[in-house]
C-alpha cells in the first residue's frame, strides 16, 4: 500500500491550477481577438455605407442636374417678363390702369405749386414709368380733421396706385390753425390748374383728373366735385388761370359730410368742422351758414362728377348714415354715384386695399 502524503498532493494541484489560469487567459486573448475583427468589421461596413450614401446622393444631385438641364430646354424661348413686383400681368389698353401693379414709380417731392398765407404749398408727383400713353391723374387729399395731417401721410398708397398705372399728386393744403374754409379748396384747386399746366411734362391727361381724399380730406375731394365752375370757390393760388380745375370723378373714403345731419356726427368732427369755418358750436343757429359752407350738399346738382363712396360701417366718427344719404342726394339729381359699405371696417383703414378694384374700375370707366 502506498503511502501519499501531503507534500506530494500540492505539486499536483498547483500545476492544474496554471493550467487552468492558462486556459483563461488564452481564452480571454482569443475573445479580445474576436472583439476586435468584429468591430473592425463593423467599422468598415459603416464606412462602406458611408460612401455608398454619399456616391447616392452625388448620383441624385446629378440626376436633379439633368432633370433642371431638361427644364431649361423645354422653357427655352418663353417670354415671362415680370415688373419688380413680382407681377406678369400687362396694361390691355393703352392708358387704363391694370388690376396688377405693373409699373415701376418715379417720385418728385416738395414741388411747390404756389404760395399762400407767408409759405409755399408743395406736392409730391408719383408717375408710372413706360406708361404706353397719358395716364389719368389722382389728387390724393389727406385727412386729419382739417387741423393735422400732410402729404407724406398718403405716400405709401401713393406708390402703390402709380404701380397701377395712374400718375398720383400728394396735397399739403393750408390747415385750420393758419387759414379757414374756402382756403384748403382754393389750394387744391390750384393744384389741378398746376398739373394740368405741366401735363405733358409728367405724361397725363388732363381730362382725367380724379380727387380722392379720406376723411377730412374726403369732404375736399367731395367739393372739387361738386363746385366745378363756381367762381366764388376757385380762388388764384399758384395763377395758371387759363386752365380750369374740373376732375372727372371724385373717390370719397370716410369723408361724407351731410350738413342737415350734421348730429349724427361725432363730438370730435363736429369741433374739426368749427374749426375749419371759423365758428361753433356745431350745430347752431349762429354759425348755420358758416358748417353749410363746407358741405358739399349744398353743391350738388345735376351735372356733377360721378363718386364713388367708400366707408365702414363701424366708423364711430362719421356714421354710415352719412355716406348712403350722400349718395342718395347724388342718385336724386342724376348723378352717377355708388357707396359700398364694409361692414367690419371703421375710419378710413383699410377701405382703399377693400376696394381697390372699385376704385380702378371707376377710374377706368370715367378716364
Amino acid at each position: 500500500m502506498d503511502n501519499i502524503t501531503p507534500n506530494n498532493q500540492a505539486p499536483e494541484a498547483s500545476k492544474k491550477l496554471k493550467l487552468s489560469i492558462a486556459g483563461f487567459i488564452f481564452l480571454i486573448i482569443i475573445g479580445v481577438v474576436i472583439a476586435i475583427f468584429v468591430t473592425n468589421a463593423k467599422i468598415a461596413r459603416q464606412i462602406e455605407n458611408k460612401v455608398n450614401k454619399y456616391k447616392g446622393s452625388e448620383q441624385m444631385i446629378d440626376s436633379v442636374n439633368q432633370n433642371n438641364d431638361l427644364q431649361n430646354e423645354n422653357i427655352e424661348g418663353i417670354d415671362s417678363s415680370q415688373d419688380s413686383s413680382g407681377s406678369t400681368g400687362a396694361v390691355s389698353v393703352a392708358g387704363a390702369l391694370s388690376y396688377n401693379e405693373v409699373y415701376t414709380v418715379t417720385t418728385k417731392s416738395n414741388v411747390v405749386y404756389g404760395n399762400a398765407s407767408g409759405m409755399d404749398l408743395k406736392i409730391d408727383i408719383y408717375t408710372p414709368n413706360g406708361a404706353p400713353s397719358p395716364t389719368p391723374l389722382v389728387l390724393y387729399i389727406h385727412g386729419g380733421g382739417f387741423k393735422g395731417g400732410s402729404k407724406n401721410g398718403v405716400a405709401d398708397d401713393a406708390v402703390m396706385l402709380a404701380k397701377h398705372g395712374t400718375a398720383v399728386v400728394g396735397i399739403d393744403y393750408r390747415l385750420s390753425g393758419t387759414a379757414v374754409f374756402p382756403a384748403p379748396l382754393y389750394d387744391i384747386k390750384g393744384v389741378a390748374r398746376y398739373m394740368k399746366a405741366h401735363a405733358s411734362e409728367y405724361n397725363i391727361d388732363p381730362n382725367a383728373f380724379f380727387t380722392l381724399g379720406e376723411s377730412a380730406g374726403g369732404v375736399l375731394a367731395s367739393l372739387m366735385g361738386v363746385t366745378e365752375g363756381n367762381t366764388s370757390l376757385e380762388g388764384t393760388i399758384g395763377g395758371n388761370t387759363g386752365y380750369n380745375s374740373n376732375i372727372a370723378g371724385v373717390i370719397n373714403i370716410s369723408g361724407s359730410y351731410i350738413a342737415s345731419i350734421v348730429d349724427t356726427m361725432s363730438g370730435g368732427i363736429k369741433n374739426s368742422i368749427g374749426n375749419e369755418v371759423g365758428c361753433s358750436p356745431v350745430p347752431s343757429t349762429t354759425c348755420e351758414d358758416e358748417y353749410k359752407s363746407l358741405s358739399p350738399e349744398m353743391y350738388i346738382t345735376s351735372g356733377d362728377s360721378p363718386f364713388l363712396i367708400l366707408h365702414g360701417d363701424k366708423d364711430r366718427s362719421v356714421p354710415t348714415i352719412q355716406a348712403t344719404t350722400l349718395d342718395q342726394k347724388l342718385s336724386a339729381v342724376g348723378v352717377p354715384s355708388d357707396v359700398y359699405v364694409a361692414s367690419d371696417l371703421a375710419h378710413v383703414g383699410g377701405l382703399l386695399a377693400r376696394y381697390l378694384d372699385e376704385v380702378i374700375s371707376f377710374i377706368n370707366t370715367n378716364s
